[in-house]
This record gives structure tokens, sequence and C-alpha cells, in this order.
């Protein structure tokens, strides 16, 4: 989230100056037009309660929701502390074919580990938390979200065969700071961020280090939020950890400590996977790939390397879900959350979408798609019969000694050709269209306000008239100078670097 370096607005301003005369004229014109400040001190951003929940009032939602459905959900209250330091922290375990009676009903399903509000100042995330649930909870809300019955009926299958684990606000003390006032703190209770505090790379500080902002604890593993991840994580075995975060958009694969992605095949299709999400629900504008090569520092301990490299969980993310780069830097509400509900809801759609299209491309994985391999048999199956006007097969739980023998591999060539026609078909379904689910979903929204929807107080005029700046300058350049000169080469998808003394985009 930081400002361009002065050097690359240098090199801006000059390559205007190639522009043809009439396009300067206008641009002049534009630019002496007089606009009202953009977040200023005296306007900085507050958190609108018509928009957000607050801290207490989101989890008791979370809450509600799962004792509202027993049988495919549970929510559980962690408790840890060290030093005088204590948190509880909510976990929802969610399984839409019904509960196991224990975690070694776990062992024949995909598992997935989901992390929302590590840092405080990030409403957004534990919102989008919020609605997934409301989703794996509810039918029909799936079927908004998913744009129609046919594609929510594969969803059904593939979510039949997964268990998720999910943390709808991992930084709950650190929030209660947030909404005391300190809108720009990211860290825990004590002043921790926990996505330093985990033992990879632990404790190494670059050289634009700023404790502010990530300062790595005491030891590896203090921090009690730490602790309760960790523990889970090892009890469940993931197969998929998503680290959610805002700053910016990005759809980060490891390694953050280092600037390079993982070698092998089932890296590559992590990243694949990333990048047909990129196309499909961020419209392109995110960054995809290594978080210490695309975002443009090194992060050192965090949650995601951790999952990775000691824990071997075969897909492990960080994904930004949102960011204002025009934000001021002490504008953080602003900066990490969207301000208005048009913008808000947006931006919930846009990223259940990418939950949902991260199922879909499970079946394209090794690491998940052989426990797929029979629910998406039973897809195909329900699908043909849907075809041919029949009645539709019954959906029977798959032995779990069959799943068991496709995750260790059997089955031979069948087997191996069966993955690959679902891995085929996986993606087929991602190309068809998804009908109208941001209409469908206006009816799920989880808390409307009668109020005036808290839009920003900047008005519309002058978005529109530095749009038409943007555009001019734009020609300006296509016009007097070879497109692509000084633009980043590293696929970053408009990811800046970032510049000391601002707050932290990335986890």
């Amino acid at each position: 989230m930081a400002r361009p370096p002065a050097a690359r607005e240098r090199r801006a301003g000059a390559r205007t100056r190639g522009a043809p005369r009439p396009l300067l004229v206008l641009l002049l014109l534009a630019c002496c037009t007089p606009l009202r400040p953009r977040a200023a001190s005296t306007e900085i951003q507050q958190p609108d309660y018509s928009i957000y929940l607050r801290r207490q009032d989101l989890l008791q939602r979370v809450a509600d929701l799962a004792a509202a459905n027993p049988r495919t959900m549970r929510a559980e209250s962690r408790q840890a502390s060290d030093a005088g330091y204590s948190i509880d922290m909510l976990i929802v375990t969610a399984e839409t074919a019904g509960l196991s009676k224990d975690s070694g009903g776990h062992t024949d399903k995909v598992r997935l580990l989901l992390d929302f509000g590590e840092h405080g100042r990030e409403y957004i995330t534990s919102e989008l938390a919020l609605r997934l649930l409301r989703v794996l909870a509810n039918g029909t809300a799936l079927e908004a979200a998913a744009g129609g019955a046919r594609r929510a009926a594969r969803l059904r299958h593939i979510l039949d065969a997964c268990v998720f684990k999910i943390i709808p606000m991992e930084n709950t003390r650190g929030r209660e700071l947030v909404e005391r006032g300190q809108l720009c703190e990211r860290k825990n209770g004590r002043g921790v961020d926990t996505n330093r505090n985990w033992d990879v790379d632990w404790g190494k500080k670059e050289k634009d280090y700023d404790p502010s902002e990530e300062y790595p604890g005491r030891a590896p593993h203090s921090e009690p939020e730490v602790k309760i991840i960790l523990s889970e994580a090892q009890s469940l075995q993931p197969h998929v950890w998503v680290n959610v975060h805002s700053g910016m958009y990005a759809l980060f694969t490891p390694f953050d400590h280092k600037a390079t992605v993982p070698d092998g095949p089932d890296a590559a299709a992590a990243v694949r996977m990333m990048e047909r999400i990129n196309g499909l629900s961020c419209k392109g504008k995110c960054a995809v790939g290594s978080g210490g090569k695309s975002v443009g520092y090194l992060a050192h301990g965090t949650a995601t390397d951790y999952m990775y490299t000691k824990l071997r969980v075969p897909l492990s993310f960080t994904w930004e879900i949102y960011g204002d780069m025009a934000a001021s830097f002490d504008d953080c509400f602003r900066m990490f959350n969207p301000v208005t509900k048009q913008a808000f809801e947006e931006t919930l759609n846009d990223w259940l979408s990418a939950f949902l299209h991260l199922l879909e491309l499970l079946p394209t994985h090794p690491a998940t798609a052989p426990l797929l391999r029979n629910a998406l048999a039973a897809a195909d199956a329900a699908e043909a019969a849907a075809a041919k006007g029949e009645a539709a097969p019954a959906a029977a739980a798959p032995a779990a000694a069959s799943l068991a023998a496709g995750a260790a591999g059997g089955g031979g060539s069948s087997g191996q050709q069966q993955q690959q026609r679902h891995s085929r078909n996986a993606e087929a379904h991602l190309d068809a269209p998804a009908g109208g689910a941001q209409q469908q979903w206006a009816r799920f929204r989880p808390h409307e306000s009668s109020g005036g929807g808290g839009r920003s107080s900047s008005g519309a005029g002058p978005v529109l008239l530095v749009m038409a700046v943007v555009a001019l300058a734009t020609a300006g350049l296509l016009l007097g100078r070879r497109w692509g000169e000084g633009r980043r080469g590293d696929g970053a998808g408009g990811a800046r670097p970032w510049t000391p003394g601002l707050p932290r985009a990335q986890g």
C-alpha cells in the first residue's frame, strides 16, 4: 500500500512531456479544476457500523449460525494464555454432509483450514468468513452464490467430500484496539504481529524492518493465537490453508521469506489454480505467485510459509482481498476496507466466488484429486441423468475404503484416466457462465442498513474527474512514448513495493 518512490513519479511525469499538445492542454485544464482533498488528517475514515459488524456482534452471529445448524456445524471456543496475556478464539467446524463423530472421520475428506481477521484493522476479512459460513449452512444461499441450481448441485458433491475449520477472527484482542480508535493497528493485544511469529526464518529483519508494524515476538510461537492455530493444524492435517488479508489484491503462494516459488509439479499446479481464480474472480487485477517476489518486500515468520514448509500443507495460500491504493498512509480503515455498501457487497461477492472456484479447482491438484474422485463421479452421473430427463441416482456416501484406496493412488491406469477426466471436467465447468449470482445474492445480505449506507463523503464527482484525468494521461502516454516503459516485469498485477514508514499491505 505504499506510495510509489519519488523517482518513479518523476519518470511518469517525464513521459507525459512527449504527449501531443492538445492532450496536454486538456490535462492541464482538468488538473486545474479544484478537487476536494482526499483523506486529509481531519478526514480519516471511521468504521461505519451500519455496514460492518462490531467484533462481538460478528462472533455472536457466527455462534448463532452454528447453533442453528447442529447437524453440519459446530462452533468451539479455544483459550490460550502466555505471561498474563490470554485470548479466546472461535473456531467453526463445517461439514455439509454431516459432522463426523470424531477427527478420524476426516481422513477420507479434503481438509481446509481457513484463517480470517489475523490483523485487527482488516475488518472485511471477517465479514467474508461470515458470508462463507452462511453459504455452507444454507442450500438456497449456495445456489444464489453459485448463480444457478446446476452449478450448485455440482458444488454440493464437492462440499460433501470436504471438512472445513474456519477461524472467523483470529486477532480478537487487536480488533478491540481498532474499535477503540487505533485504526492502523494490525498486531495482537500485546503488540506482536502473529504473522511474523511462526518458526520459519523467524526473527530475521530486513533493512526496512518496522517494529510498529511487524514485531515478531520474543520467540517463535510465543503468541497464544499462534499456539491455537498450530494445534488445530497439527490435528486436522489440512490439504488447504488460506490466510485471508486485505491491503491489496493478491493470490499469494509460498514463499514469503524469499523471492521464489517452490519447485515441483504440485507447486506449479497450485500456482495455476490461483491464476485461474485471478481471471475468474479477481478480474485479472490480483498479483499471483510468491509473496516474497510480488509484494516488493520479504516477510519472515509467516503462517503460510510454516504451513507449507513445516506441516507440508500442499495448497498454502495468502489471499489479499481489498486495497484502496489512493488512500493516504494514515487513513488505514479506508486503505484496508471498502467504505461504501456497494463496494462492501462487491468485495464479498467477488471473494465468495473465489472460494467457490477454489473448491471447483481442487480436482485439478494431485493432492486433493483422489479424495474427490467418487464425489465427481456422482456429480457426473447426476448431470447425465438430468440431461436425459431421468431421475438422478441416489447420492449415497462413497465407501471409506474406496476413498482411501483412491487417496493412496489405487485403481491403476483406470483410476488415473478417471482423475484426468474429472480434472478436465472441473476446468470445463469453470468456463461455463455462472448466471446472475450478483443479483441473486442480494436476498442473503448478512445485515441490511436502513441508513444512508455509509457512502464516502467525497462524492462521485471528484472520482469521475480523477478518472478522466487518468484517461487523458494514459492517452498521452500511448501517443507520446512506447507503452510499457518503466512497467513492472514480475507479473505482480499492480502490486507496489513497500516504502518504509507506511502500513504493510501484504499479510
